[in-house]
This record gives structure tokens, C-alpha cells and sequence, in this order.
């Protein structure tokens, strides 16, 4: 089974200033680098939580997931070549990429890169302390696409998602183990990433992070707060080389699924979004960064 994201890919258009970003504010680390590609990792064990590499427009070059073993490898690929609307653009084999490993590329059914690899190698990492404001690593990641039940029925039957709540039809989370969502869908005009969330240690942890960013002078775009379903506490900022949009989130729900679980729909409301009330209004400018444009990078796997 997929088990959680590893990495998430971007392209950016200057590399040096997202490098700048995320090493300085978001406080990642380089852990390697070749001629097209860096890579940052955090405070967790995976070769690395996210790789940039220099393009004309900013993009999502892939999302790399998790799975338990090459034979679940094998079988995601043997779901993808018989869906109609995805695309194998790299068969299962060695992972030509940082941690080795086997892996897979394919193009989902919105046209995402999507990664699923097994037995990548992990790196020597110094674990997150207490009142340590880095991140530990990628807690989930929503994107926005234009038929909401086509992708989540894709990840259902593909990847093996199960889905946990609804906000309305506008929103599905979806998860692979006891975590609320490691992968949400939002309803939009065009196809596009929302945001990447990251994880910190813990609440207090959380709250230094959002105050480090306004010391640094770049306020919350939305948060502090927390939201209703999933339970997760939100704290939005933009990255300023690509427009992307990133989160600092903890203490999401954990669902026992040995005691049954039904999904729940909940209404879009200000409670459901920010429980606590400690947020700016999502109004039309925090929707329409969310909303982000459309990405160029669909169809097009990255050539590395």
C-alpha cells in the first residue's frame, strides 16, 4: 500500500532565490545537488522532502509517494496501464534519482507526474527538538483539479486512498492509514497545486513556526489556526521565488479504523474551516492564491 508522501518536485524560475527561501526561512537543508537538481530535506529520514530544479514557468514536476514494496510497485503499474486516463511515462525499475530505490512515473488522471517507489535509502538526519521550529517532514498535499469525483475515484481504485470527509462537493481528504488525509482534492476551474503541508513537532512547536516567518517579515497568508475536519492546526505562507503555497500544520485527527469509520460531509462554513477563530477571513485573496494557475507541467513528465 502507499504509505505516505516522500518528496514533492517543483520547477521554479530562479532557483537560486527558492534555494534562498527554503534553506533560510523554511529552514530545509541541501542534502545533494547535480546539474539540474537540488534537494532539501527536514528533520526526518527520507533522502529528501522536496527537489527544485530551474524551469521557464513555475511548475510541479511530480509527487513522489510511498510504498510498502516493490510488488505493491508492480501492481500500481499493472492499475495504471489498464486505466484510460493515465499514461505510464516510466515503467517500474531503478529509481534514477537521490536514494535509489524502485520506482515508478506515470501521469495520473488530471495529468500529474505521480511517483510510487519502494526501498529508497535513508540519510543520517538530526531528529526536530523540542521548541525547534523546522519541519519534520510532508504531512499531505491538496490539489486542486476540475472533476473532483474522477480523481478521487482514480486514487480509490489506482493507489488504494480510502476517503475520510467531505466539506460538501467541494472537498474530499483521503488517507492510506490512520493519519485524516495524506492527499486531498479541491474542486477548481483548472488543474493546479493548492498547497503542501509540513509538519512540525507540535503545537507550541507550530506556533514558533508562524512567529519565526512574521519576525522574517512574511505574514501568515491564512492562519493561525485549525481546521474542522482533520482536526489539523494551519498555517499558510507564500513562496515568494514561485508563488507555490505552503503549510505549517500538526496534531491531525488519527482515524481507528478497526472501530469502523464513516465519512462525514460538513458544511463550508467559517467553524469548519477555523475552529478556533484565531484566522483572517478566507476571503477572495487567500482563495485565490490556494486556486494557484494552471499548471503547465501536466502531461509533460520532467525529463529528470
Amino acid at each position: 500500500m502507499v504509505t505516505h508522501v516522500r518528496h514533492v518536485g517543483f520547477g521554479v524560475p530562479n532557483l537560486a532565490a527558492a534555494r534562498e527561501f527554503y534553506e533560510k526561512r523554511w529552514q530545509l537543508e541541501a542534502v545533494g545537488n547535480d546539474d539540474d537538481r537540488l534537494y532539501l530535506g527536514s528533520g526526518c529520514p527520507e533522502s529528501h522532502v522536496l527537489r527544485l530544479r530551474e524551469t521557464a514557468e513555475p511548475r510541479v514536476d511530480l509527487i513522489s509517494l510511498a510504498a510498502s514494496s516493490a510488488t505493491e510497485v508492480d501492481e500500481i503499474a499493472e492499475r495504471v496501464a489498464r486505466h484510460p486516463q493515465a499514461k505510464i511515462v516510466r515503467e517500474p525499475g531503478e529509481r534514477q534519482d537521490l536514494g535509489g530505490g524502485y520506482g515508478l512515473w506515470f501521469l495520473d488522471c488530471d495529468g500529474r507526474t505521480v511517483e510510487v517507489s519502494s526501498d529508497v535509502a535513508g540519510r543520517a538526519f538530526r531528529p526536530v527538538e523540542e521548541t525547534e521550529t523546522r519541519p519534520i517532514g510532508i504531512s499531505h498535499v491538496v490539489l486542486n483539479t476540475p472533476d473532483l469525483h474522477a480523481a478521487r475515484t482514480f486514487y480509490e481504485s489506482v493507489l488504494g486512498f480510502r476517503v475520510s470527509d467531505w466539506v460538501e462537493d467541494i472537498m474530499c481528504f483521503m488517507r492510506t492509514g490512520r493519519a485524516h488525509h495524506v492527499i486531498a482534492f479541491t474542486r477548481a476551474p483548472h488543474t493546479s497545486l493548492n498547497h503542501v503541508a509540513f509538519e512540525v513537532r507540535g503545537l507550541d512547536e507550530f506556533m514558533r513556526a508562524t512567529g519565526a516567518m512574521m519576525r522574517q517579515g512574511m505574514p501568515p497568508l491564512w492562519g493561525p489556526g485549525r481546521h474542522g475536519v482533520g482536526q489539523n492546526t494551519f498555517s499558510y505562507f507564500q513562496d515568494p521565488s514561485s508563488g507555490f503555497v505552503l503549510e505549517y500544520t500538526t496534531a491531525a485527527q488519527m482515524i481507528d479504523d478497526e472501530h469502523g469509520w464513516t465519512p462525514k460531509v460538513y458544511p463550508a462554513t467559517a467553524q469548519t474551516t477555523d475552529v478556533w477563530g484565531t484566522a483572517n477571513a478566507r476571503d477572495e485573496l487567500v482563495a485565490t492564491t490556494l486556486l494557484g494557475t494552471p499548471d503547465p507541467g501536466l502531461w509533460a513528465a520532467p525529463p529528470v
